[in-house]
């Protein structure tokens, strides 16, 4: 039985997977993406810890200290989940052509000038306060700047970076993707799921030939480049996609039960928590992202509580922690050296805590003094070339 059959049965044996009738879709619609705000806000504030938790504390904080790159593969599962959720007019439309301009007008408006602030600070630095890279990165910047440094070469001058680099590489090849899920979602399936355990299994040889002792420096070092390369990480974010397509559809008549969801949530941690905790941190499963079956269900449950009942996912502070959850992300290195430089060094809890303050407030502030006004520019500006190109007499 082909793999997808064999996933599909399994999905409506035990989550009970049927058309809604006209009652139970009324049920469904207070169903919410907001827990997915604080969700983001706690994964950004572990991989700030995972990154710069002092020596002296990092026992008391193993799980986190050890195990925060997982918190990557989260953001990418959940980009293509909210990807399907902004675009979902398109899929239920009867157009059979995507705007591809839209579409990377607008992520490039929510990503980039954040993106950008972020290494001109680390620019700043290098050149006139210290040097905190190789004197390469006056080469590398130009490919930084343009987010393709990921699709060349390992790491980004601000490390965080190659994660939103990879992201790019997503965000070209989504306007393809979506066509074809809107085209033949069966066929969609079928090929993220087989490209799914295709990235796990190069994922597996790469990491081999990296360490293996016989092998020359010049292929480990290409190796190096592969592993955890966006193609590679693509299949991710390609099943966060699914998992939105059965959001939207809202079939799962198992999440209407309020204790169904909070069971699957806890189970979800539960599986999480141990996987991390016994297999070892470089495994290339781990990194490969064969968490993202947990998170799958973990998703689907979470934004099936209904609204009207828990409103703290509607409080407005927890909203804007998970709209500031990206400038805690990709503004956590520019803030670290400007603040160990200038303000204190982290060696204890106090410090750490102090830090992360000032980083949440800093992401904050550039949120509505740069993020938010800076994404209605460049969207305004694209709308009046579109409308002066549609208005100019041929």
């Amino acid at each position: 039985m082909p793999l997808y059959r064999f996933s599909n049965r399994i999905l409506y044996t035990i989550f009970r997977i049927n058309r809604p009738s006209y009652s139970q879709r009324f049920t469904n619609m207070h169903r919410s993406t907001n827990p997915l705000y604080p969700l983001r806000f706690i994964a950004a504030l572990t991989v700030v810890l995972y990154h710069y938790t002092p020596l002296s504390i990092r026992p008391q904080l193993s799980f986190i200290t050890r195990n925060g790159n997982e918190a990557v593969n989260f953001f990418f599962f959940i980009s293509g989940f909210v990807m399907i959720l902004a675009n979902i007019s398109f899929l239920r439309s009867e157009k059979g052509t995507f705007s591809k301009w839209d579409f990377y007008i607008k992520r490039i408006a929510r990503i980039y000038p954040l993106y950008l602030l972020a290494i001109l600070l680390l620019t700043f630095f290098h050149y006139f306060i210290k040097h905190i890279d190789t004197d390469t990165v006056k080469y590398r910047i130009i490919f930084e700047s343009i987010g393709i440094q990921r699709w060349l070469y390992k790491g980004s001058f601000n490390y965080p970076g190659w994660t939103i680099s990879s992201e790019f590489f997503f965000y070209m090849l989504f306007p393809f993707t979506i066509l074809l899920m809107k085209k033949n979602y069966s066929l969609y399936t079928k090929i993220v799921c087989a490209y799914f355990l295709i990235t796990l299994l190069v994922s597996g040889i790469l990491i081999n030939v990296e360490n293996h002792e016989g092998i020359s420096t010049t292929i480990k070092k290409v190796a190096q480049i592969l592993y955890l390369h966006p193609v590679f990480k693509f299949s991710i974010f390609l099943v966060g996609t699914l998992c939105g397509k059965v959001y939207v559809e809202n079939k799962i008549t198992f999440f209407q039960k309020t204790s169904n969801s909070i069971f699957c949530v806890l189970i979800s941690f539960t599986i999480i928590y141990f996987t991390k905790q016994l297999m070892p941190i470089d495994q290339y499963l781990l990194n490969g992202g064969i968490l993202s079956v947990v998170y799958f269900v973990m998703i689907l449950a979470i934004t099936s509580f209904d609204k009207n009942k828990y409103t703290f996912f509607t409080n407005k502070y927890v909203i804007l922690s998970g709209e500031i959850s990206y400038g805690i992300y990709i503004l956590q290195y520019p803030v670290f050296k400007y603040y160990t430089t200038f303000i204190q060094q982290i060696t204890t809890v106090l410090s750490l805590i102090n830090f992360i303050l000032v980083l949440i407030v800093i992401s904050a502030i550039s949120y509505y003094t740069l993020e938010l006004p800076a994404k209605s520019f460049i969207l305004n500006l694209y709308k009046r070339k579109k409308l002066n190109v549609v208005t100019t007499p041929v």
